[in-house]
């Protein structure tokens, strides 16, 4: 059992399950808003990219995954941020379904 857990069975022992749930829903909220962010700074970053290339990010990123795209700096760069855009997607998939739990 982590640390995590056993914290939070002490808090719902002692009758305090309510005040730890809500500050971990306060937590999780400030990390989403945080992940959003970060989210939009680089869906604006991959813009240029998109019109250069004349495609989304998601088929630039499915057309370098078959290597349809090469390996230049600039798409080096684009597909890194996009790789960003899926981590940042999926941390608030996961933070969401924490809520909803």
């Amino acid at each position: 059992m982590s640390t995590l857990q056993q914290k939070v069975e002490a808090m719902e022992k002692v009758g305090a399950g309510d005040l730890a749930d809500q500050a971990l829903q306060k937590l999780i909220r400030l990390h989403m808003q945080k992940y959003e962010r970060h989210l939009a700074d680089v869906q604006r970053e991959l813009v240029p990219f998109e019109q250069q290339y004349g495609m989304s990010s998601a088929e630039g990123h499915r057309r370098f995954l078959a290597g349809e795209l090469g390996d230049s700096a600039d798409v080096m760069e684009w597909m890194g941020l996009y790789d960003d855009v899926l981590l940042y997607q999926e941390r608030l998939a996961t933070l969401r379904a924490a809520t909803e739990a």
